[in-house]
């Protein structure tokens, strides 16, 4: 095996494009943009550490507070339900809707609990310069993790479920809400705040890895560190941070494809079938998707229902229609618009997640409306198929291989190249012939 040399420098490579780019001097609130493809690189955090190691403290108090306290209180006809967030993922269990339970407990409590935690053992060891054991794991597999706490949408659902209720019934905010609130806020500073760069640097400052002197290096999504195209080919994977790493992700579009197709599928039961059954005075009825966006503007609700079918309707049918573009585009060897579908991509990686409101209100509503012969509602036999298309194209992501896009663009330069290469040396060749004549 050939040894494997660590440098530190100032570049940066383009995960979405592949480009090299070279890092400035820069003040602690700029961030840095690809001049190929306008990914951002790197995001300014300013005088980072103390805000964010304090919103880390007060965030770990806050979780707890949100799901162990009382979160929300429901009145219908002198009867009252009150209900903690977890207790959502328990109806569910009692329903035996045990992957439906699962998904909702992994995204508002597993991994946001995780990102606390692994804030906590990151910040506070770094403020006081002391490295602690299995520190890089821990900052790779918080990186990987944070896309699928859905704190936020799970807030987003709360604000539906509410306006949902407004008419048949008096809702009330108990003190794991507002906690809940808060920590959903100090969650997003401190994601904005955190400098993961600074982080990785001190880990390790070394962030070039190679064998051979100016060989090809490829971009580690994790941790950005420049990794020779010998070491990519012979370890497959980051020197630093011990991540996966390909010179393009292995059988990318076949994965894809396949989990695209399997979304398709599935969307199609998810719409079909009903999302929620309700029971009131005897009288049992059900809503699908669609259903529910038609009661909303029945009753004037018409922001909620415009939330509704963006997150439901048009987000999970944008994504998939963006992806089979994508497929598509890269299967064909598209040679033009590969910056915009590049932003596509980009638009895909962020909007996915937050077709999980219509889960997260499901579970609200069987854990707060159990009135027995007065109001009762049931999860339908769609949210699972629906909850699945949600992961599937959020996975589907992951496997996709953004600088498959600009490959064929690529391909035409070099051909370009070489022409006028040829075109040089026919010429070269002409003006001999000529001279010697």
């Amino acid at each position: 095996m050939s040894e494997i040399l660590e440098h530190r420098k100032d570049w940066l490579i383009c995960h979405n494009c592949g480009e090299f780019q070279t890092i400035v001097a820069l003040s602690p609130d700029h961030s840095l943009v690809c001049y190929n493809c306008n990914s951002l690189l790197h995001s300014g955090h300013g005088k980072w550490l103390n805000t964010a190691t304090a919103v880390v403290v007060a965030s770990l108090i806050l979780f707890f507070i949100s799901n162990f306290f009382p979160f929300l209180t429901l009145e219908v006809g002198g009867q009252a339900q009150t209900a903690t967030i977890l207790d959502g993922v328990g109806a569910l269990i009692e329903r035996n809707q045990w992957l439906l339970a699962g998904l909702v407990f992994t995204t508002i409590f597993l991994f946001p609990l995780f990102e606390i935690a692994a804030y906590l053992y990151l910040l506070i060891p770094y403020s006081m310069n002391k490295r602690l054991p299995g520190q890089h794991h821990v900052l790779r597999m918080m990186i990987r993790a944070q896309d699928w706490s859905m704190l936020e949408i799970f807030m987003l659902s709360v604000v539906v479920t509410s306006v949902k209720l407004t008419d048949m019934a008096e809702l009330y905010l108990e003190p794991g809400a507002y906690a809940f609130f808060v920590l959903v806020g100090m969650l997003m500073l401190a994601y904005a705040k955190l400098d993961r760069r600074k982080l990785w640097a001190w880990m390790n400052t070394n962030n070039y890895y190679h064998t051979v002197e100016n060989e090809y290096a490829y971009d580690c999504h994790i941790c950005q560190a420049l990794v020779g195209e010998s070491i990519v080919d012979e370890y497959k994977s980051c020197p630093r941070c011990e991540s996966e790493l390909h010179r393009r992700i292995p059988q990318s579009m076949q994965k894809t494809f396949a989990l695209i197709l399997a979304a398709t599928i599935l969307y199609i039961p998810a719409n079909l079938l009903p999302m929620m059954t309700y029971t009131s005075l005897g009288v049992t009825e059900s809503d699908t998707i669609f259903s529910g966006v038609i009661e909303l503007i029945a009753a004037d609700l018409w922001w909620i229902a415009t939330v509704v079918f963006i997150a439901s309707i048009v987000v999970p049918i944008a994504k998939l229609v963006i992806m089979y573009y994508l497929l598509w585009a890269v299967h064909a060897k598209i040679r033009i618009g590969a910056r915009h579908r590049a932003a596509l991509y980009r638009i895909s990686e962020i909007i996915g997640r937050w077709s999980m409101v219509d889960v997260f209100v499901v579970t609200l509503l069987v854990a707060l409306v159990q009135f027995g012969f007065i109001y009762t509602v049931e999860p339908g036999s769609a949210i699972i198929a629906f909850g699945a298309v949600v992961v599937l194209t959020m996975i589907a992501v992951e496997t996709f291989d953004p600088r498959l896009l600009w490959d064929a663009k690529d391909e035409a330069e070099a051909e370009i190249v070489a022409r006028a290469l040829e075109s040089q040396k026919a010429e070269k060749r002409t003006e001999a012939e000529d001279a010697k004549d």
